[in-house]
């Protein structure tokens, strides 16, 4: 038995596995998963497409098979947020994905938001300033839809994007997706990043990556998942804290994800090894 605090919750991006939905869900269904994460712009799903019909069945046939569905992210690629010329139909289009999200009873949306400038980069300030409009937009529909906002890191500092949140909201509604094997391709400490951004970390994408390079098969990078459990489980939060498994490499995805799965559950029983 672990000693640490069980308050995380382990599963995948179903995405990922490049099957669809319910044909994904039937794939890991020997998994018995605690938690899955969905696209909210995939090929197969989307909140312009799928119906109230539609989504009171995918919400039934995700529970039927005993996971929670926890989370969805809504990517509008480009330069997502940071763009003022396209930020009021990004806006809308992540708007629609949150009300989706609240439809389904999920409760937080991966949003991908963009690169935030420091505030002494006189250069970046158009850019902070439209995703400072951004991220009160995004807390707005956080506070009218009841589904947290997690930001995922655009590739600045942990520190500047946590300075960055603290001084844009102040009510928790925005929240941030960690991501060790990022930050670890780039040099940085995930830990470090961890204890940077605690107030804010509300679930975790587990994908390893090799230091300064490319994304690697789970446990097998430069990433101390141990350690990174470790540091997740002294958050003090009323609900689980949702660390799912991505993967992006070529080869069998289903493989790969459940190679991940099982090892961040031996992780957390035993986070020391």
């Amino acid at each position: 038995m672990s000693a640490y605090p069980n308050n995380i919750q382990l599963g995948i991006w179903l995405d990922d596995l490049r099957l669809g939905v319910k044909q994904g869900l039937k794939a890991i269904e020997s998994l018995h998963l605690e938690a899955v994460g969905l696209d909210a712009f995939s090929a197969d799903l989307s909140p312009r497409t799928l119906g109230q019909s539609g989504r009171r069945d995918l919400g039934q046939f995700v529970r039927a098979r005993g996971a929670t569905l926890t989370a969805m992210r809504a990517d509008v690629g480009a330069r997502r947020l940071a763009d003022s010329n396209s930020l009021d139909v990004n806006l809308s289009m992540i708007r629609e994905a949150m009300q989706f999200a609240a439809d389904l009873g999920v409760s937080q949306i991966v949003v991908p938001c963009g690169y935030v400038p420091a505030v002494d980069d006189k250069d970046g300030a158009r850019t902070r300033a439209t995703l400072c409009e951004a991220a009160k937009t995004l807390a707005m529909f956080s506070s009218n839809l009841g589904v947290r906002v997690c930001w995922l890191s655009g590739g600045e500092a942990p520190e500047t994007l946590a300075s960055f949140l603290n001084e844009v909201e102040t009510g928790g509604l925005l929240e941030v997706d960690l991501n060790p094997g990022a930050y670890v391709m780039r040099g940085i400490d995930p830990l470090k990043a961890l204890q940077s951004l605690s107030s804010r970390v509300g679930m975790a994408r587990a994908v390893d990556h090799y230091r300064g390079g490319a994304e690697a098969p789970f446990g097998k990078g430069d990433v101390r998942w141990g350690e990174v459990l470790i540091g997740l489980s002294t958050l003090q939060r009323n609900k689980p804290i949702s660390m799912l498994a991505g993967c992006t490499l070529d080869g069998d995805r289903l493989l790969a994800l459940s190679n991940a799965y099982r090892a961040m559950q031996q992780l957390r029983a035993n986070p020391l090894g």
